[in-house]
């Protein structure tokens, strides 16, 4: 385990491919930019310390799906993790280091400690990435059961999705069965870098927002957008020469995109104002 507190997010994304862990990145990303103290392997011996116990309260259910939920009840129950609805935006909430120390989390916060736990069972789990709101899938393809941590792992019915995006996203719309769908590891760990970003920039903590994009950036290179964002808050923060670099190269990356034009006007805009300054 000692690798990990000598790798970097970097390092690790590149690594782990499409079998990137959360828990590994998560500590790994609040390591580089919240906690420079924490020693990410010891989280994740606290996750296979929790999973032993697990295993315990799990003594005598066969059946997976009856396994799955017996493990929220462990979790959500006894061990006491829970949805922190008093502070919801409190940044601590998406760090794993500080969910584990406080039990304390926001939905994909605490679906990801369900799903490591999980994993070390040999449970069939699996992210589902509701718009607005993440939850779990327990059990085979065949017969899930999706359940909430963030309301202390209740099981719901399709009917409970439904509200959960209404409430969480304000989708009032037909219910797309897409949604259901198991969420990738690496874009769990893109959802939370995102939670993260939006919080930052709610606060205006640039530097911090910034940290977020630049690993969305490596963790996603396909996606173009990230590059137009990171220009953006570069330029809110004041680097005008980088944000200009980064402009220019969403460009290139995406010529045809429908807000292309507007981005090249800003970036032009951008030159003038450093040609004067010069």
């Amino acid at each position: 385990m000692v690798e990990l507190d000598q790798t970097t997010f970097a390092q690790e994304a590149a690594q782990a491919g499409e079998a990137l862990s959360p828990l590994r990145a998560g500590l790994l990303l609040a390591r580089e930019c919240a906690y420079p103290g924490l020693r990410p392997s010891d989280y994740v011996v606290q996750v296979e310390d929790l999973a032993l116990a697990a295993q315990a309260a799990l003594a005598g259910v066969s059946d997976p799906q009856a396994r799955g939920l017996a493990l929220a009840e462990f979790l959500f129950g006894a061990y006491g993790l829970r949805g922190n609805a008093d502070n919801y935006a409190d940044p601590r909430n998406s760090y794993l280091n500080q969910v584990l120390d406080r039990r304390l989390g926001i939905p994909i916060s605490l679906s990801v400690i369900y799903l490591e736990v999980g994993a070390r069972l040999g449970l069939p789990v699996a992210g589902v990435g509701l718009p607005g709101h993440f939850i779990v899938r327990a059990g085979g393809a065949d017969q899930p059961a999706y359940l909430d941590p963030f309301h202390g792992g209740r099981v719901l019915s399709r009917d409970d999705c439904r509200e959960l995006v209404r409430s969480a996203a304000g989708l009032s719309g037909a219910f797309d069965p897409a949604w259901l769908a198991p969420t990738p590891p690496r874009n769990i760990v893109a959802r939370m870098l995102n939670n993260l970003r939006a919080f930052y920039i709610s606060v205006e903590d640039w530097s911090l927002a910034i940290a977020m994009l630049e690993r969305l950036v490596l963790l996603q290179p396909d996606v173009p957008g990230h590059v137009r964002d990171l220009g953006v808050l570069h330029y809110r923060a004041g680097s005008f020469r980088q944000a200009s670099r980064l402009l220019d190269d969403y460009l290139k990356r995406a010529p045809q995109a429908a807000d292309a034009d507007t981005v090249r006007r800003g970036r032009d805009l951008m030159l003038e104002e450093l040609a004067r300054l010069n």
